[in-house]
């Protein structure tokens, strides 16, 4: 049976001292799963700014397999173990994100939402409109003009 799994962003820290860190992006990223084997290897701390990019669906034996085949046995056996292990899938309970396809990143784009008024609606958002109409110069502060006597210098 599959289950939902998201794919995930983040930065590894391989050394500890910030010499050397590694970044999955959108094109490239890891599974939760993926992500736990991470922090068994590397530590905790060196697993940074983990953000979940899209959403998928896989066996969880054939995800065990999968990181096992790239990690080794004994770091994936670590943090899955036995026959029938519990594997945390999702890292959080958001299933909002896009479909994930291998090598692609996921679509960014967002649904506006309308100004109430549909029926009026010309297609044109507000930041096109104040585009249109061009920069406007703004001096600063107006000063005061000064008194006829100061202003001669007497």
């Amino acid at each position: 049976m599959t289950k939902k799994i998201h794919y995930c962003r983040c930065r590894i820290n391989l050394s500890g001292q910030n010499c050397h860190i590694v970044s999955y992006d959108e094109f490239n990223p890891v599974t939760w799963p993926e992500v736990q084997v991470l922090m068994q290897l590397h530590g905790e701390e060196n697993v940074m700014d983990i953000i979940p990019v899209s959403i998928g669906e896989v066996y969880p034996t054939r995800e065990k397999e999968r990181l096992i085949q790239i990690y080794g046995f004994k770091v994936v056996e670590a943090c899955f173990p036995g026959r029938a292990f519990r594997m945390d899938m999702m890292m959080t309970g958001d299933e909002g994100l896009p479909a994930y396809v291998e090598g692609q990143a996921p679509s960014t784009k967002i649904a506006t939402p309308g100004n109430g008024e549909d029926d009026e609606d010309d297609g044109e958002t507000e930041t096109a409109k104040a585009a249109a109409i061009g920069p406007v110069f703004k001096p600063g502060r107006q000063r005061p003009a000064l008194p006829p006597d100061i202003a001669k210098g007497g």
